[in-house]
């Protein structure tokens, strides 16, 4: 019934309680496909410890690094059942999870896809109260201006609907989620449920040590965005305005690093000045480079108000 896609990548120290997640499922007629992306921190070792034993594991090992996108796509290909799911190797679910799955599927196999709330941790379960089920809005839009509403590990998907979409983009560097999301939601008559009442059985690690190099990885962050821009901007048409919000968001995010002293203020200076350097992706008019600038001058004082981002974007996207 279900397929669940893990790629993995040096996640040793979190492999084990999301397998056994998995493998401690009340339901038992699925498969994981785990694709380990060239690790070199013994992840390999670890997973067939764990999963040996248990032939509704499978593990495919490349032998150089491809990327997330690349092992996504590779176990979508070897999947054989209905409906996937995609986790990332630190995420966990509840050992009822895919047994709940399969209780919505009775009243709702006709969609494309489902969305469920998804609860975040730090260390363990229960050490974060933020939830991702805030499903207000138009959707598409939302991901348009990256307001994202639901993660990749959110969502239960039909086959069919990721065959389509010829699954994930293996150009993109980041956002290929958010990417995958946005093509799903751009197919005329897409059908698909938010059920933002259940309770969380899906738990998002928010891994604070992932990042080696704040300013390589924001560098990354914002070409990411921009490419986002520029894909969309000729398809979108009368939404384009909403991706004026993906590109406030490069601005939110160096100040939001620079705010925690995690960049120093040259380096928010060079990212800054790369950001408003690519403003040619976009129609910017003066007012929204006015907008922009007097937002880069508050942040610049490490000066934030709640809501403030919020407001600004809004401005922003009139």
């Amino acid at each position: 019934m279900f397929s669940i896609i893990i790629p993995n990548y040096n996640k040793k120290d979190y492999l084990e309680e999301s397998i056994n997640s998995v493998k401690n499922q009340s339901y038992i007629n699925w498969e994981c496909i785990i694709i380990d992306d060239n690790s070199n921190d013994n992840s390999v070792e670890l997973i067939k410890k764990i999963t040996d034993t248990d032939p509704r594991f499978k593990l495919i090992c490349l032998n150089e690094n491809k990327g997330a996108n690349y092992c996504r796509n590779l176990g979508f290909k070897h999947s054989k059942y209905d409906w996937i799911i995609f986790l990332d190797s630190d995420d966990i679910i509840s050992i009822n999870c895919l047994f709940s799955r399969l209780e919505f599927l009775k009243t709702y196999k006709y969609l494309d896809f489902l969305v469920f709330p998804t609860a975040t941790f730090y260390k363990q379960i229960g050490d974060n109260k933020w939830v991702w089920n805030n499903y207000y809005g138009d959707h598409l839009n939302r991901f348009l201006s990256h307001d994202l509403p639901w993660l990749i590990c959110s969502i239960l998907w039909s086959k069919h609907i990721l065959k389509k979409l010829n699954c994930f983009d293996e150009n993109l560097l980041r956002l290929q989620d958010v990417d995958l999301h946005t093509r799903a939601l751009m197919i005329k008559d897409i059908k698909y449920k938010t059920f933002i009442d259940y309770k969380s059985d899906v738990f998002y690690r928010i891994d604070e040590n992932r990042i080696l190099n704040h300013f390589e990885f924001l560098k990354k962050d914002i070409r990411a965005k921009l490419s986002f821009i520029s894909k969309f901007k000729e398809i979108v048409h009368k939404r384009e305005k909403y991706l004026k919000g993906t590109y406030f968001e490069c601005f939110n995010n160096i100040f939001s690093f620079y705010s925690n002293d995690l960049i120093s203020k040259q380096e928010l200076t060079s990212l800054n000045k790369f950001i408003f350097e690519n403003s040619s992706f976009l129609e910017l008019n003066y007012f929204d480079h006015i907008i922009l600038k007097l937002y880069v001058f508050i942040r610049k004082f490490k000066f934030y108000l709640r809501g403030m981002n919020k407001l600004f974007k809004a401005i922003l996207i009139r």
